[in-house]
């Protein structure tokens, strides 16, 4: 029911094989397949989020108005530091763009935080770009140095236990963020793919188009009738968890 497509960098598929970037031929094609009701995208850079691509997003159904976005920081010196493409102002401007063409986009991304050279002020630029932005999922890493990389020799690395506060700082505010999306949710109904029935509580969970295998949340739903796993059902939401949702099939 659910094709995921996943590379290093999603929207980069075609330059190796045609000289150009052609996803959105792709997801077109993909499409057409029957059988397949959903489309998901992971690891598409901010660089190649083209207007023709969001075009495509729009007019398929099929494709997800979801996106993952692998940012990694938003302080301009760490972004160079970590020769990233594109600044914070360029980030902010994509974002706006896919929200433009997309409005119940989902936009998912990761930071590293304790990058060498990433001092308070860089951290505070991080955290205030997290709560302006109002990503939908968000994971947080401690930068790790790896032998081999240029990362690893850099002057000023930063301690174990700041690395710690500071991703605890991000993921605390981002759980405020999520925490109010979801109250939005309450009353409002979903499409959701059902992967499991727990026989204890007679219920089943699933995901919607917000949420991808393993890595986001998911919803828990009664129903009045039965649901085999791969069924695509509407929920009602109803109630909440820490970052999940509760609902009741109808």
């Amino acid at each position: 029911k659910e094709l995921i497509l996943i590379a290093q960098d999603t929207t980069n598929y075609g330059i190796d094989l045609y000289g150009k970037l052609r996803l959105p031929e792709l997801l077109d094609a993909l499409c057409e397949i029957d059988g397949i009701e959903w489309i998901r995208m992971l690891y598409c850079y901010p660089d190649k989020i083209t207007d023709e691509l969001l075009e495509t997003m729009a007019r398929q159904p099929k494709v997800l108005h979801y996106i993952d976005l692998p940012l990694q920081h938003a302080d301009d010196s760490i972004l160079k530091a970590m020769n990233r493409r594109g600044d914070s102002a360029f980030l902010r401007d994509t974002i706006a763009k896919i929200r433009k063409y997309l409005p119940d986009a989902v936009i998912r991304t990761t930071f590293i935080v304790g990058f060498p050279g990433e001092g308070e002020k860089e951290f505070e630029n991080l955290a205030e770009f997290v709560n302006e932005t109002e990503f939908d999922r968000l994971g947080c890493f401690s930068f790790s140095p790896q032998e081999g990389t240029p990362a690893f020799d850099m002057e000023n690395q930063i301690e174990e236990d700041v690395k710690l506060r500071r991703g605890e700082i991000i993921m605390q505010d981002q759980l405020e963020i999520v925490t109010l999306k979801n109250q939005e949710k309450i009353g409002k109904t979903f499409r959701v793919l059902v992967e499991d029935y727990d026989g204890y509580t007679d219920s089943y969970s699933g995901r919607t188009y917000m949420d991808a295998p393993d890595i986001d949340n998911n919803v828990i739903l009664t129903s009045g009738y039965r649901i085999d796993d791969g069924d695509i059902v509407p929920v009602e939401i109803f109630d909440k968890n820490e970052y999940g949702l509760i609902g009741e099939a109808v």
